[in-house]
């Protein structure tokens, strides 16, 4: 009895052993939770790209002949300097270069070289004109030489050439007359032929000369 007691006991006492260790709570697996991970978004960086500069080519340029400004003109050319009453009508024909002019017993000899200029002028305007002087010139950058006195007159004696100077010629209107007038110039320099208005307007015409050593030299029975 005693024994069937302590069996009882003992009985129970498994029991609810096994009972506890069943009836605990199975031991659950823990969840990770996400941890938000910072996603590096790469971020396209442009590269510095070269921008193409347009360089403008200069186009090439026409280099203007060295000269004085004003209108210029070719020889047998006909051009007009002046403006209204004071308008003269020039052509010039030619330029000779000699070291003496006029006749062979009474010749005048330059100090450089004569420039002989045949030339027309004509008068347009209502009133007479006469030839003026001092604004029929040869100039060059330093030099300004109007015509020689005695080169002039001596001109149309001169058997190498058929003409008279016009240098104190006065022209009623409409009327024109052909002839020469004579410079004493440095052979080794360049000139221009510079005509000035004689009034206070209009512009300064040019004709060139050059060098006057490549004039072509006067030589006999020369026909102006």
């Amino acid at each position: 009895m005693q024994r069937r007691r302590v069996l009882g006991i003992c009985g129970t006492l498994t029991a609810g052993l096994l009972a506890g260790c069943g009836g605990g709570g199975s031991e659950s697996t823990p969840t990770g939770t996400a941890t938000d991970t910072e996603t590096a978004t790469a971020t396209a960086t442009a590269e510095p790209t070269e921008t193409a500069t347009a360089t403008a080519t200069a186009e090439p340029t026409e280099t203007a002949a060295s000269g004085p400004g004003g209108p210029t003109h070719a020889l047998e050319e006909s051009f007009v300097v002046g403006t209204e009453g004071n308008r003269i009508r020039y052509r010039i024909i030619d330029f000779f270069r000699a070291d003496s002019v006029g006749s062979s017993a009474n010749p005048a000899t330059a100090d450089g070289t004569f420039l002989i200029v045949l030339l027309e002028f004509e008068n347009p305007q209502d009133d007479s004109t006469t030839f003026p002087q001092n604004s029929f010139l040869a100039t060059n950058e330093d030099q300004i030489r109007y015509f020689d006195d005695r080169g002039t007159t001596s001109i149309g004696d001169d058997d190498r050439i058929d003409a008279q100077s016009v240098a104190a010629t006065t022209l009623s209107a409409g009327q024109s007359a052909a002839g020469a007038v004579v410079f004493d110039l440095d052979p080794d320099r360049s000139y221009w032929l510079e005509i000035r208005p004689t009034g206070d307007a209009g512009e300064t015409h040019y004709v060139e000369i050059g060098p006057v050593s490549e004039i072509q030299m006067l030589e006999s029975s020369m026909v102006g």
